[in-house]
Order: C-alpha cells, then sequence, then structure tokens
C-alpha cells in the first residue's frame, strides 16, 4: 500500500468521515468516562481504538538562535476494529511527523510505516516510539526520554526531563470535543526541561528549553459536522501551563475546554463559561487565511487577558493530512511562550 492511499486512509479515520468507519463504530472501543488512567500501562498502545497518537513539543533558545521550536508526532491508526481482522490483512498502520520552525524557516518531513513489522511502534519495559530512524526512549513513568529525529535540511537531538507527574486533561482523563458524543482519553505532560542541539542547513547549535507531550486516543475524536480545532499549550514564566483547544462546528458554532496547572502539577478544568478566544489576526499561508494572532481571555481569573503571536506564520505542515503547526509568544497579563496547532482550514 502506497503513501498516498495511507495518507487518504488516514484523513478519513482521523475525522470520522469514511461509512466503512461509521459500520464499525460499534466495534471499536470508545473513550470511556469511567475509565481510570494509569501509568506506565497507558503510555504505551492500546488496542482497537481508530487513533492514538504520541505527541512532542519544544520551545527553544540558544545563543545562535533566539527561539525556535520542534514538533514530533507518532501517529497510530486502526482500519478496522479488532473483530473485523483477518490474517495478512491491513489493519493498520503508523504515521510521523517531524518539524523544526524559526522566525524564517520551517521544514518538516512525514514518513509512513505498516503496522505488522519492525518499522515503527510503541513498546514499554523500557519506553520506546519509533519509525525508522526516528525514536523517543526513556524510562517508563517518562521522566527522562530522549528524542531523535532528522530530515534534510535539519536534525535534533534533545533531552526531556521532569520530576513531576502526568497531567490527566479533561474530568480524570475523559476529554470532551463536544456536548454530544466525541471525546478522548488525554493526558500531557506539560512540565519538561529540555536540553541537546539541533542541526540547521548542517550548522549545529546548542539548545535549550522547555517542552510539553500529549498523549491521545479516541475511536470518536470529531462528530461529522465538526470541522477541525485550534489547539494551544502556553508555558507561563512563572511555570504554571495552560491548555486551551476550540473545535470549529460547520453551523459557527464551537466547544471550548481547557485547563489551569499550577506549578506543582495540580489543575483546574477550564470551561466555555471561563475562556474567550478571538481572533485578531490573520495570515495568507499556501493559499488559506489562517488566524496567526490570537486574544485569550481568562473570564474566571479576573479577566486576565493575553495576546499570542506566531514566531513564524509560514509554520504549514504542508503534509498528506495538511495543518498549522508552530512556536508562539505571547504576553499582556501574562507571558511566555507555547504552541498552536489549527487544523481542518
Amino acid at each position: 500500500m502506497n503513501r498516498k492511499i495511507l495518507a487518504f486512509l488516514f484523513c478519513f479515520w482521523l475525522f470520522g468521515y469514511n461509512s466503512l468507519a461509521d459500520e464499525h463504530n460499534n466495534e471499536f472501543n470508545f473513550a470511556d468516562p469511567g475509565y481510570q488512567i494509569s501509568f506506565p500501562k497507558d503510555h504505551g498502545p492500546h488496542k482497537n481504538f481508530r487513533i492514538e497518537w504520541w505527541y512532542l513539543t519544544s520551545n527553544l533558545k540558544s545563543e545562535s538562535i533566539e527561539n525556535l521550536g520542534i514538533q514530533w508526532t507518532l501517529f497510530k491508526s486502526n482500519l478496522t476494529p479488532i473483530s473485523r481482522k483477518k490474517h495478512n490483512q491491513l489493519n493498520g498502520f503508523w504515521m510521523a511527523h517531524s518539524a523544526i520552525t524559526t522566525d524564517t524557516l520551517h521544514y518538516f518531513e512525514e514518513r509512513f510505516a505498516r503496522e505488522e513489522g519492525d518499522q515503527a511502534g510503541v513498546k514499554l519495559d523500557p519506553f520506546r516510539a519509533w519509525i525508522d530512524n526516528w525514536s523517543v526512549t526513556g524510562d517508563d513513568r517518562l521522566e527522562t526520554i530522549q528524542l531523535e529525529s532528522s530530515g534534510v535540511d535539519f536534525a535534533f537531538s534533545l533531552k526531556f526531563s521532569t520530576k513531576i507527574k502526568p497531567v490527566l486533561q479533561g474530568n480524570a482523563g475523559y476529554s470532551k470535543k463536544s456536548e454530544t458524543s466525541a471525546a478522548s482519553h488525554y493526558y500531557s505532560q506539560p512540565f519538561y526541561n529540555v536540553e541537546g542541539w539541533v542541526t540547521l542547513n548542517g550548522e549545529r547549535h546548542v539548545v535549550e528549553g522547555v517542552g510539553w507531550l500529549d498523549r491521545e486516543w479516541s475511536s470518536n475524536l470529531l462528530n461529522k459536522s465538526q470541522l477541525g480545532w485550534d489547539w494551544f499549550s502556553l508555558h507561563l514564566n512563572d511555570g504554571r501551563k495552560v491548555m486551551l483547544f476550540k473545535v470549529r462546528h460547520a453551523s459557527g458554532n464551537y466547544f471550548l475546554s481547557g485547563s489551569w496547572i499550577n506549578q506543582d502539577g495540580t489543575k483546574k478544568l477550564l470551561n466555555a463559561s471561563e475562556i474567550e478566544l478571538e481572533e485578531t489576526g490573520y495570515s495568507t499561508v499556501k493559499g488559506r487565511k489562517i488566524p496567526t494572532k490570537w486574544k485569550i481571555s481568562f473570564l474566571g481569573r479576573d479577566g486576565l487577558t493575553i495576546n499570542t503571536e506566531a514566531l513564524n506564520i509560514h509554520s504549514w505542515m504542508d503534509t498528506s493530512f495538511a495543518y498549522w503547526e508552530g512556536p508562539i509568544s505571547f504576553n499582556g497579563d501574562l507571558s511566555g511562550v507555547g504552541y498552536l496547532e489549527m487544523t481542518g482550514y
């Protein structure tokens, strides 16, 4: 099965538009509000879910480059539920994206692998997530992990470390994406310190900064009428963290959710009445109108307001499933750095 077919299938399974997936929906496992996430088990893969990912970002600095960011994501997609799987039939596949962004450049690469074989996978004891020569390795608590990735014009080798436990997003790890059925199991590790090196166009730079890990798995990530999402991970300069997302609806409505995370890892769930996301600036990227500046208001915290700005407006991931993903900075009542992902544009 070639790359274009895999990409086509992945896009349909990600957003739930495939009629065969609808037919099999009741045979996949759905996100369950009663499920209790536990570690290290849930750092590993999950059977019979339609989509799952291991996602890392880092906002970095060096003496030679003032600001840059990296993204690395490994996706797992199942095409049919376990009950429909036949011997030697393609049941799922892996896809990975790797990217590096500065204020003047944005490099990215994409890879695919079939489910069977050793080309890609995720294992525990010890933890290893890989596709080809790209990998994340470390202890099963993911307190210390090493990320290795490279492309034609870039490479990076980064150590992520923390002593704080992961944060369960949503309600104990059950994250709603709509007022009805769309949901995922979702946790984050937003407290990584990062150090290592990146190579850009043959020149190596020693870097350090902050990192963020997201883990999600679901069989009903979005409803059919939902178009995509705008997702923010924010590192406040005082050590607190914020996660926010807006899922856009074809009717023009949207679903808002997020979390306010204290320095010790304790979290407060933010609902739609406590958040305002306003698009304040647009850029034309690959012929698309993309909101690259945002105003975020935290209504439940005395109306604290921040304004975000993209490091590089041209952070378009022109992969088989295209989207915008890049580092941002923010200031106002709060300041810091983070990442913004926007899909469905």
